[in-house]
């Protein structure tokens, strides 16, 4: 991070990024959309079925509040700790680094003007295999 960053910046960050994985994982569609901006892209890495790799699963911001509200993040039953490291902030843009029990989902974010700061991309993989929850 460059040192003219605030406190006030990383705090605002960083709250926008648990508001990205706590609002997943409680199944708050309205913290969701507090932190993604309307013009959100989430992708994924994936191997393919030939064994090749393909991006896939790409999410919008209204997939993504809508699989929020309908409780998609709520079938996971371990524990929800989250680590939240902020790799960069330049000016108005962000990278943070967001690990979950099951994700670890890379955050491009950008400063908004009086809206603040909201994700705008997001790159993400299962942490081990292709996770599936549990029923």
């Amino acid at each position: 991070m460059k040192d003219e960053t605030t406190n006030a910046e990383t705090t605002e960050i960083r709250k926008v990024a648990m508001d990205y994985a706590e609002g997943w994982y409680t199944g708050d569609p309205d913290r969701m959309a507090r932190a993604l901006h309307p013009s959100l892209v989430k992708r994924t890495l994936m191997q393919d079925g030939s064994g090749g790799w393909t991006v896939n699963r790409t999410s919008t911001f209204d997939n993504m509040v809508t699989w929020t509200r309908e409780g998609e993040g709520t079938a996971w039953r371990g524990t929800h700790a989250y680590e939240v490291e902020i790799l960069d902030i330049f000016r108005d843009i962000a990278t943070v680094r967001c690990q979950s029990p099951e994700y670890v989902d890379y955050l491009h974010l950008g400063r908004f003007g009086a809206e603040g700061w909201k994700i705008v991309n997001v790159f993400w993989q299962f942490r081990e295999g292709d996770y599936q929850p549990s029923d």
